[in-house]
């Protein structure tokens, strides 16, 4: 396994001459997302609003599920046309099952308290790319080698991901727009975090 800072070096070499494809890819899954929902909602009147809002965050999944792995793609030096965002539609009910029940446990260890909460979604953050590189595993065993590739690199990508704190809050002084940048970074950083835990994975099995 790489360095903090190595990652964030890999991250930024992936992402050479190719920050404009990051930042359009997280806008466009901004915009359907976060964006649609909230502004046609309101005229819905107040019951109306909340379910709409409810079932177009579930409609959204699997394009939340195509984001990051559009990152993995981009890491990879394959196809990222921005149709790719939209791959998780060609297997909805996969993706869908395995977003949905991750949102679920993570809500539970929240619930439970804030602690649990993160560690399980630290056990389950792989899973989108398992999901992606093996076409035939169902999603509750996506969630289970992902939690199997977890041990003992928890701490490491928790690290990883709070190494970032300091850029979001710079972000926020641009009213956001830095985000569509930082996002692109951030994504890629973890997407090299998964191919080194693949790596080594493949190596203990062998």
């Amino acid at each position: 396994m790489d360095s903090i800072q190595g990652y964030k070096n890999r991250a930024l070499a992936s992402l050479e001459g190719k920050w404009v494809n990051g930042a359009v890819a997280t806008l466009i899954s901004l915009l359907i997302a976060g964006v649609i929902a909230p502004t046609v909602s309101p005229a819905m009147g107040e019951v109306g609003s909340s379910v709409f809002s409810g079932v177009w965050q579930l409609i959204t999944l699997p394009l939340l599920w195509g984001e990051t792995v559009y990152f993995l793609l981009l890491i990879r030096q394959e196809d990222i046309r921005y149709e790719r965002l939209f791959d998780g539609y060609k297997d909805f009910v996969r993706i869908f099952l395995a977003k949905f029940l991750i949102g679920i446990c993570v809500f539970v260890g929240i619930i439970l308290f804030i602690v649990p909460g993160v560690i399980i979604a630290l056990m389950l953050s792989m899973t989108d790319y398992i999901l992606k590189d093996n076409p035939e595993i169902s999603c509750t065993d996506a969630m289970k080698q992902s939690a199997a590739m977890m041990k003992g690199h928890k701490a490491q990508l928790f690290w990883l991901e709070l190494s970032f704190i300091g850029w979001a809050i710079l972000c926020l002084l641009t009213l956001g727009i830095g985000f569509l940048f930082l996002a692109p970074y951030f994504d890629s950083a973890v997407a090299h975090f998964y191919e080194d835990l693949k790596a080594e994975s493949a190596l203990e099995n062998e």
